[in-house]
């Protein structure tokens, strides 16, 4: 009973005019295109890029991987390559343990301490010259 007076109410207030939006495609496009071009932009400069070089980078390392490199696994091993296939290496982590695993698990290769140290000498000496 308290229906009928409510739905006799709704049914005669007017349906409001719908207008269609002004500028058409014109406004679509530099309205709401600009943003989202500019959004793709800093997502590509700030994730995209940076990510590809950094692969590009182990890529390379993987590449260049040979004997005698020390290397940590990604499951945290630390140890010396002492065979290199095409993708397998066998790896040394202690006297007489050997692992062999895929290329794709050589996480990073360790800088040898004591070439760092070299490094580190031969340029003091240079500088040295210098003054």
């Amino acid at each position: 009973m308290l229906l009928l007076p409510l739905l006799a109410l709704i049914q005669e207030t007017p349906a409001p005019a719908t207008t269609p939006p002004p500028g058409g495609m014109g406004d679509l496009f530099g309205g709401m295109m600009i943003p989202l071009i500019l959004c793709m932009a800093v997502f590509y400069f700030f994730m995209i890029g940076p990510e590809r070089k950094a692969r590009k980078k182990r890529e390379q390392m993987l590449k260049t991987l040979e004997k005698g490199a020390k290397v940590m696994l990604t499951s945290g091993f630390y140890g010396t390559i002492a065979a290199v296939n095409e993708q397998i290496v066998t790896i040394q982590l202690g006297d007489g343990v050997r692992v062999r695993c895929s290329l794709s698990s050589v996480q990073t290769v360790l800088e040898d301490e004591g070439a760092k140290e070299k490094d580190k000498e031969k340029e003091l000496k240079e500088k040295e010259k210098v003054s």
